[in-house]
């Protein structure tokens, strides 16, 4: 099973890490319910409930078959999920799963992956559990018996994700989630925009309060009042 906190390039090669904002939005969007333990499937680093580290009183609970990260999560289950039983989540008191599943295709069912999770997912903890899980956009529409089997479950928000949101790949993207009262049924996320630093050229003149107060009263505007001045002073002053 390849690693469910990755997606790829063509979805097969080219591993990219879930990028911090999307993991924000669902940390925004859960924050303020009462949720204690956190299953992450396919967890890998911890980038997807990484933010939940910031509320009290919750434990993260990480499923993947790459353990090289088991150290970033409160318990940690080294096994292929697919393959869990009940018995593996014994006395955890699971109160939300969430999980990033490969988008491709399951050679060993035909399904896509992030259908084969949600089934199993459902299997295991009953279908009443609150989950969150990002697909692909193309899987809300182009598979007939998955619509049938999406309609069977209870969606009770969408989150749309921009083609510019993870890193080194473009693809539209879902967040969809299960079991969940939120206050909005359907919203959109961009990717962040760049914040541009303001270049400071020159630093400032240390002013007695007396010359301030003489600039105020005198000069109205004295950035422009300083351009004229060097416009006067040096004929190669650019305009």
């Amino acid at each position: 099973m390849i690693n469910t906190n990755k997606i790829t390039k063509n979805l097969s090669d080219n591993i990219v890490i879930t990028p911090p904002i999307v993991a924000e939005e669902i940390y925004k969007t859960l924050k303020r319910k009462q949720i204690h333990n956190i299953l992450d499937v396919g967890a890998y680093r911890g980038d997807l409930t990484k933010p939940f580290k910031k509320k009290k009183n919750t434990k993260i609970i990480g499923i993947d078959v790459i353990d090289d990260y088991k150290e970033n999560f409160d318990y940690f289950i080294h096994k292929d999920f697919l393959k869990t039983t009940k018995k593996d989540f014994e006395n955890l008191n699971i109160d939300l799963v969430i999980t990033n599943p490969p988008f491709k295709k399951n050679p060993k069912t035909g399904n896509l992956y992030p259908q084969d999770f949600l089934q199993h997912i459902f299997n295991v903890f009953g279908e009443k559990m609150p989950v969150v899980c990002i697909v692909p956009n193309y899987f809300l529409y182009n598979s007939k018996k998955r619509m049938e089997y999406l309609n069977n479950l209870n969606i009770t928000k969408i989150t749309n994700i921009h083609k510019d949101v993870f890193t080194n790949v473009k693809i539209e993207c879902n967040i969809l989630y299960f079991n969940i009262k939120t206050k909005t049924k359907h919203d959109f996320l961009g990717p962040e925009k760049k914040k541009e630093k303001k270049k400071r050229y020159f630093k400032s003149i240390a002013l007695t309060e007396e010359q301030y107060k003489f600039i105020k009263d005198n000069i109205p505007n004295f950035n422009k009042y300083i351009k004229e001045l060097l416009k006067k002073e040096f004929k190669e002053f650019p305009k």
